[in-house]
């Protein structure tokens, strides 16, 4: 970091690996240490306790260290309502002030119950977890907008939920033992799509924080779960009773013995993430491939629904309503996201009371739904207040999300990784839709067996609460970029970009040299570490900025090439001046986990900080 004095930006590090720079790595020409972790010190929590954020549903699920094989999960969702569930909907009411109101079933009874001119002004979200999808500009000060298109920003409206569903989980396991558990003695696990960016990771990280389940950002109470990979670990424990269609066809228990492979396809209501396994010789999982899938999760049927209302009703009239009845559209909507999971061949969406009398241009919902009927040969009908789907429509609203699907995980099973590949395990709340079920069996049951578990919306929840107790039982990831800092290194005719040369305190370096401490396609084992020491390279440095770059490129040289991007920062202060440019500070990188860990350690002030990688501040 510059002088404070002055306004120009100093260049940030000079690797210590030559005289006049004065670096050299002690003992070898290596310029990084690659090594396990020291997990002496590791700390033992009495509770691991994991949430499953979902987009639709959310739900939790925890188990005691001194029996971790017993998962409980609450199944007492939407009581007051008259349901006995085991997820809740995504749904968050905030009162006109921004306040917290309620969560759940009880947010979606809460605000249908509001009068109309009284709900207007309350902030309804459901399905937002989307928002963080593939979202590279994702900071904590974006918004996203309610059901009245009011907005709130992003981080308050996931902190609020995230701290809710805490509260209803400690007061589940108070009310086990008997007494309130001690906040330290809870590890927490929160669950999130493979497929996210590191970005959106983090950001559920800043809103854990925001939402009290740990008291500072970069805490290791918290424990980021990839939710295939926590499916996978609870898959692997079932006996095949506990697979759909047991009985029916004599499914024997899946083996999972050293060498196995198999694929998990996690169905949610955003996202279909799509992980291959190896078992090792250790029992312990490794990766075969990075994470992969798409959005084509349970909430592209409800667009496609949605798109049908269009086109039966058209769009200034689905318009003007989702204005005036917010509520009803909701109501409209949540019905028909239950009723896409039923095996019933034609589905029967429940329309509300004021959808039903709704006019729009002097044409009424009867008459609309007749016409579009007559034009499109009886594919729909209205019936005692329900508008009623035929079965090749509603295979129509499946038919694109199916289609691509089936399609990548055909490309997956043409690698050649993918030999003897037995086994496909489908999870996820969207894997209890018959017709998802149906399709991937219809289109693979002749190379492997599908298999579904019991519940297979809690396959990810009860399978985080198992990465909780153990995150190293998952031992070997594939990265998905090449990582690495920003460097200055001392500057070579012939090898090093002309452009590039600058001159430092008399000393000729090469900026925008990227030091790699992993390779995109690179096999990575748990918590590897990186470390390399760094000393300033002008005189009177009161710290050092390190900037951290990623690529989809495998070899990559300079920070600035195309497809390079920064992706976040560390700075480390270095407020004892004394040894001037001979200070050293020690950088350490911990990767192959979920998250990528850094820490900075000043060795003249003894001064250590550490971060996960700012993603959301590059």
């Amino acid at each position: 970091m510059a002088d404070s004095d002055s306004t120009k930006k100093d260049p940030p590090t000079s690797p210590k690996n030559q005289p006049g720079i004065q670096f050299g790595n002690p003992g070898g020409s290596s310029t990084s240490v690659l090594e396990s972790p020291d997990t002496e010190n590791a700390v033992e929590y009495q509770i691991v306790a994991a949430i499953d954020f979902g987009t639709t549903f959310s739900g939790y699920a925890y188990s005691f260290a001194s029996n971790k094989e017993t998962i409980h999960v609450n199944k007492n969702w939407g009581q007051t309502q008259g349901f006995l569930l085991h997820k809740t909907p995504t749904c968050l009411l905030l009162k006109p002030d921004g306040q917290f109101d309620s969560f759940g079933f009880e947010a979606v009874s809460r605000y249908n119950e509001l009068p109309e001119e009284e709900a207007c002004d309350y902030y309804y979200y459901d399905r937002f977890k989307m928002k963080l999808y593939d979202n590279k500009d994702l900071n904590t000060e974006i918004t996203i907008s309610d059901a009245n298109g009011k907005s709130q920003l992003a981080v308050d409206v996931f902190a609020n939920s995230l701290n809710f569903i805490k509260k209803h989980l400690l007061r589940a396991v108070g009310a086990h033992l008997g007494c309130d558990p001690h906040p330290d003695t809870v590890r927490w696990v929160l669950t999130v799509p493979a497929i996210w960016d590191e970005n959106a990771k983090q950001f559920m990280r800043e809103a854990a924080h925001k939402g009290g389940l740990i008291d500072k950002q970069n805490s290791d109470q918290l424990v980021i779960a990839l939710e295939p990979e926590a499916a996978s670990l609870h898959c692997r424990n079932l006996p095949s009773t506990n697979f759909l269609g047991y009985k029916d066809n004599n499914l024997a228990k899946p083996t999972f013995e050293p060498g196995t492979k198999y694929l998990v396809v996690d169905a949610g209501g955003g996202t279909i993430d799509v992980v291959a396994h190896k078992i090792r010789k250790d029992e312990r999982i490794k990766e075969l491939f990075r994470a992969t899938g798409g959005a084509w999760g349970g909430t592209v049927i409800d667009r496609q629904f949605l798109l049908l209302l269009i086109k039966i009703f058209g769009q200034d009239f689905i318009n003007i309503f989702q204005k005036e009845y917010p509520k009803d559209y909701v109501e409209l909507m949540q019905d028909f996201e239950i009723k896409k999971r039923g095996d019933s061949d034609s589905v029967r969406v429940s329309l509300p009371y004021n959808f039903c009398n709704y006019k729009h241009d002097g044409v009424s919902v009867q008459q609309a739904i007749k016409k579009y009927a007559t034009d499109n040969e009886n594919g729909v009908k209205f019936s005692s207040g329900k508008l009623v789907l035929t079965s090749k429509v509603v295979d129509s609203l499946f038919s694109d999300a199916l289609e691509q699907i089936n399609d990548h995980v055909e490309h997956l099973l043409e690698k050649p990784k993918m030999k003897d590949l037995k086994n496909l395990f489908l999870v996820g709340g969207f894997a209890e839709c018959i017709r998802l079920q149906n399709s991937l069996k219809s289109k693979f049951g002749n190379r492997l067996t599908v298999l579904i578990p019991d519940e297979a919306s809690l396959s990810v929840v009860k399978g985080a609460v198992a990465f909780g107790h153990d995150p190293s039982s998952i031992c070997q990831r594939i990265c998905r970029y090449t990582y690495g800092v920003g460097s200055y290194l001392p500057y070579e005719e012939g090898e090093h970009r002309e452009d590039l040369k600058v001159v430092s305190d008399g000393v000729s370096l090469c900026k925008n040299i990227l030091q790699p401490w992993a390779e995109a396609g690179e096999t990575i084992g748990y918590n590897e570490i990186w470390r390399e020491t760094y000393t300033p390279i002008i005189t009177n440095q009161k710290g050092i900025i390190f900037e951290f770059y990623r690529s989809q490129k495998r070899k990559v040289r300079y920070t600035d090439e195309n497809g390079v991007e920064k992706c976040g920062c560390l700075v480390v202060n270095m407020p004892d001046m004394t040894g001037d440019k001979e200070r050293a500070v020690d950088l350490e990188v911990t990767f192959g986990g979920t998250e990528i860990k850094v820490v900075g350690f000043d060795h003249t002030s003894v001064t250590r900080q550490e971060t996960y990688i700012d993603f959301l501040a590059s």
